[in-house]
């Protein structure tokens, strides 16, 4: 798979040949079991025939005689048939925030958190699509802007790029994204269990915003929340008099940031703490991804065991 797609509001291509190579070595397991109708490296809900022991059970009118233990029917006298768990291929959803607050570069071209976020996103379409797995795709602001069905052929990433790297909208949104809303929507579409990704900055001050994360866990779906945020809205590293305007409304507010910015962290703090237990409270992992982390840097924190930690 060689796809280069460009983002016209950032300098680099989504995903190129150097990302490529620095997310070869990592792998999407699936923590819970996933169904799918051909084999692959996922564990599934059903049982088969593969070679992952499962369990015995005693033998019943019409089970399959070829799984019949003829070993333990000489140590017991007993009929016992042998269950086996089938692997699968999993099925995965990339969901992208392409909301007005996701324009926000901090006055740096190419620093772009939905930039960064569709970035994330490509290079695990890349990961999956390379492991036999099948990838969809969602973007949305205020409302679903475009939806892909999951598939899994190679020449597929062109067009998962091609979602993913849609623009945020030039101008601000008369109607701000309601992300319970459109999560509940997409919840709706994206069948049967599997891995759901959401790549976010979360900036929704409904308390509910992230409930529908709760029903997809319920549903058995694998769920990952990528919580991106710029460096300079973490960091706040503003000086004297500016005005703030708010991405989602014609709001603004002129203030010192110097005399805010003890407030400005206290209620940063709050609303990171809040993002993190919501999430995991519904079931979903959760990492923090700032803009100016490497992306291999936060997929490994995602994907890889050791590293587990890294999800908060």
């Amino acid at each position: 798979m060689t796809a280069v797609l460009r983002d016209l509001s950032a300098p680099k291509p989504l995903l190129d040949q150097d990302l490529a190579e620095r997310v070869a070595s990592l792998r999407v397991r699936a923590s819970h079991a996933v169904d799918g109708i051909r084999s692959g490296i996922h564990k599934s809900p059903h049982r088969g025939a593969s070679v992952i022991f499962a369990e015995h059970r005693d033998y019943r009118p019409g089970d399959d005689l070829r799984m019949l233990d003829w070993r333990a029917f000489a140590r017991n006298d007993r009929y016992t048939v042998k269950h086996f768990e089938q692997e699968t291929h999993l099925r995965a959803n990339l969901l992208l925030d392409l909301s007005a607050s996701m324009a926000f570069d901090g006055g740096r071209p190419g620093t772009q958190k939905a930039a960064y976020a569709a970035t994330l996103l490509a290079a695990l379409a890349w990961i999956l699509l390379g492991q036999g797995d099948a990838v969809g795709a969602f973007a949305f602001d205020a409302d679903l802007r475009k939806a892909l069905p999951p598939r899994n052929r190679p020449d597929h990433l062109d067009a998962l790029l091609s979602v993913l790297a849609l623009p945020v909208a030039a101008t601000r949104s008369p109607v701000p994204a309601r992300l319970a809303a459109t999560l509940t929507a997409i919840g709706e579409r994206v069948g049967r269990r599997g891995l759901v990704v959401l790549a976010s900055d979360l900036l929704d001050t409904d308390t509910e915003a992230l409930a529908p994360l709760s029903r997809l866990a319920a549903l058995g779906h694998d769920v990952i929340v990528l919580h991106v945020l710029h460096r300079d809205e973490l960091e706040f590293p503003f000086k004297h008099g500016l005005r703030f305007e708010d991405a989602e409304s014609p709001d603004s507010l002129e203030a010192d940031a110097d005399a805010v910015r003890s407030a400005y962290r206290s209620e940063l703090d709050a609303f990171l703490a809040s993002c993190k237990q919501r999430c995991i409270a519904s079931g979903a992992r959760y990492t923090l991804a700032r803009s100016d982390a490497p992306i291999e840097e936060v997929l490994a924190n995602v994907l890889l065991p050791g590293r587990r930690r890294g999800w908060g």
